[in-house]
């Protein structure tokens, strides 16, 4: 299951708003709501809007990836948590669910690379840590597998 989306932190108090433009920051917590309320087609059209405003803004492509991931869209999913990782090199959790997105594909090998590259920064990190882990262990299955079906294969053709 991938993370949490991200809400930007509200600076206290709240600055006072002179335009009625909604910037980036007030579309993604708009879509954090809509999101966390089951919303997703509305919540990925402000996060949509919200990286148009600000292209260059890892938060809104992590919380658009998120969307995507629980909408089921995997590959496009996988397409924003890069984005955010691509922004922010440190933004484990892009990296994290980087991991899970490619693992819901099927993606092993791609997964255990994003997975290391988390624990490269944070070393300590248990969810990637098992989730590295579990990515091997599909690679040693599917190995396991190709080795049976070509055992399978050279008996019948004896």
């Amino acid at each position: 299951m991938p993370g949490m989306i991200v809400p930007y932190p509200q600076p206290y108090p709240p600055p006072l708003r002179h335009n009625i433009m909604p910037d980036a920051r007030d579309l993604s917590n708009r879509a954090v709501e809509l999101a966390e309320s089951g919303q997703y087609d509305e919540a990925l059209g402000l996060v949509n809007k919200g990286i148009k405003i600000d292209s260059n803004n890892a938060n809104s492509w992590y919380n658009k990836g998120i969307i995507l991931f629980k909408m089921g869209r995997y590959q496009d999913a996988l397409n924003s948590f890069a984005q955010a990782a691509d922004i922010d090199p440190e933004f484990t959790e892009a990296w994290y669910n980087k991991g899970m997105a490619l693992m819901h594909m099927g993606k092993y090998l791609e997964a255990i690379r994003a997975f290391n590259k988390l624990l490269k920064i944070h070393p300590h990190d248990n969810r990637a840590r098992e989730q590295l882990d579990l990515a091997q262990q599909k690679i040693m299955e599917s190995c396991s597998h190709a080795a049976q079906s070509t055992e399978k294969q050279t008996k019948l053709c004896k």
